[in-house]
């Protein structure tokens, strides 16, 4: 008897941005805000306040909260302890697993639901390999060491066990939202005003939009719909997320076109003009800075 079993083709992008633990002392609040990525937050220990589209309720030691792109939400330490936590934000392109954790605008698993599902085990064995880039000074202090210091399996391990904990959570039954109370409260200060968060969350509606259409809008065209200058424009969105308008753009494009490349037989020219790129040989060499690969090279091969 001759037999042969294969599994079939599987091509998919994992963006993990800002994966990390954090531990935040009482009366610390991070204010409403939005973003395009999902996001997943894990509380070690304490108690912290979420406000999610209007609704707040606690996440407990051993709690986990799922919140889809786009959804604004805000956290509050209102305990008298500290509120230490791991937190993750990434996109996926495959479209089964986009369309489960896009099912609702967010997910909350308690510590008992959570224990009858692998995330325990996943969440002890990513502390362990991140705390491995953690290493003794000689002042008795710990500092950290950027994760490229880890060798490539441990990078890759690190991934798989994301990817784990991602579709633990999108599988899970129990990941519904909890009926919860609007609190009317306004965001405390924590370094963004209002204004600076509004400004910055418009920036980003209308960076996004440019991304997906192509549009060659520039920073100076939104700052003048805002009725600011441009370089407060800049200022304040790359306060508020970590990262320059410019920069912000480029990682949209660069997702987007993993996308396109992976799930869709579009030649490599249609999705460079989609992109809004002049030419297929500068999306060519923009795409070989990106990710050290031409992009019939990233195109899976296809039989």
């Amino acid at each position: 008897m001759d037999i042969e079993m294969y599994f079939p083709n599987m091509t998919s992008t994992l963006q993990l941005t800002g994966c990390g633990f954090g531990v935040k002392p009482p009366g610390w609040s991070y204010p409403t805000h939005h973003h395009h990525l999902f996001e997943l937050l894990y509380c070690y220990g304490g108690e912290a306040e979420q406000h999610v589209n209007g609704r707040a309720f606690p996440l407990r030691e051993g709690d986990w909260l799922r919140i889809k792109s786009g959804v604004r939400h805000r956290t509050d330490n209102r305990s008298e302890t500290p509120y230490s936590f791991f937190n993750i934000h990434f996109d996926v392109d495959d479209p089964e697993l986009r369309k489960r954790l896009s099912g609702s605008d967010y997910g909350l698993l308690t510590r008992a639901e959570a224990e009858r599902t692998g995330l325990p085990v996943y969440i002890r064995r990513i502390e362990t390999i991140l705390t491995e880039g953690l290493v003794d000074t000689p002042g008795g202090m710990r500092e950290k060491i950027a994760l490229t210091r880890l060798s490539p399996g441990r990078r890759l391990e690190l991934q798989a066990y994301v990817l784990l904990l991602i579709g633990e959570i999108a599988d899970s039954a129990g990941a519904e939202p909890l009926a919860a109370s609007v609190s009317p409260e306004a965001d405390r200060k924590t370094g963004f005003t209002a204004f600076e968060t509004d400004i910055a969350h418009a920036v980003e509606e209308r960076l996004q939009r440019m991304a997906s259409s192509g549009a060659d809008d520039s920073i100076a065209r939104i700052a003048d719909e805002l009725h600011i200058s441009r370089s407060q424009c800049t200022k304040i969105f790359t306060k508020v997320y970590g990262v320059s308008p410019r920069r912000y753009v480029s990682r949209l494009i660069e997702t987007r076109a993993k996308h396109l490349l992976v799930t869709t037989g579009r030649t490599v020219e249609d999705i460079s003009l989609e992109l809004g790129f002049r030419s297929l040989s500068h999306f060519s060499r923009q795409f070989r800075r990106w990710t050290g690969l031409s992009p019939l090279q990233y195109r899976p091969k296809r039989q």
